[in-house]
C-alpha cells in the first residue's frame, strides 16, 4: 500500500492537513510587564554536569567569588539550576565580564 493510498485521496491532503479541522485557541491578554521589571537584575545558570558539580556549594561560592555576598539572593531551582537576583545593574555587569563561567573546572551555562 502506498502512502497516498494511506492517507486517502490526494485531494485530502491540501495543505498537508487532510480533513482534520483546526482549532482556534484565544489566550487572554496578561501584562506581564511587572513581572518581567522584576526579574530584570536575574541571571539564571545550568550546571553543564550536575552529576559531578555540587550545586550547594556553586550557590554559596559564586557570589564570594564575585565579592557579592550581602548583595545578591540565591535560589537552587532543581534540576541542575539556579538563580541569582542581583540588587544593582552594575553587580550583573561585573559578573557577566568574569567569562569563561565556570566553577571547579567545570562549565556552567548562564542566561539572563
Amino acid at each position: 500500500m502506498s502512502q497516498s493510498q494511506m492517507l486517502g485521496k490526494t485531494g485530502d491532503m491540501k495543505h498537508g492537513e487532510g480533513n482534520r479541522k483546526r482549532l482556534k485557541i484565544s489566550v487572554t491578554h496578561f501584562d506581564n510587564s511587572d513581572l518581567i521589571k522584576n526579574y530584570s537584575k536575574t541571571l539564571i545558570w545550568k550546571c553543564m554536569n550536575p552529576e559531578e558539580q555540587y550545586i550547594k556549594a556553586l550557590i554559596v561560592m559564586l557570589p564570594k567569588i564575585w565579592k557579592l555576598e550581602d548583595r545578591v539572593v540565591r535560589a537552587d531551582l532543581g534540576l541542575g539550576k539556579f538563580q541569582f537576583d542581583f540588587v544593582k545593574e552594575e553587580a550583573i555587569e561585573a559578573v557577566l565580564n568574569i567569562q569563561p563561567f565556570h566553577f571547579d573546572y567545570l562549565m556552567i551555562y548562564l542566561v539572563r
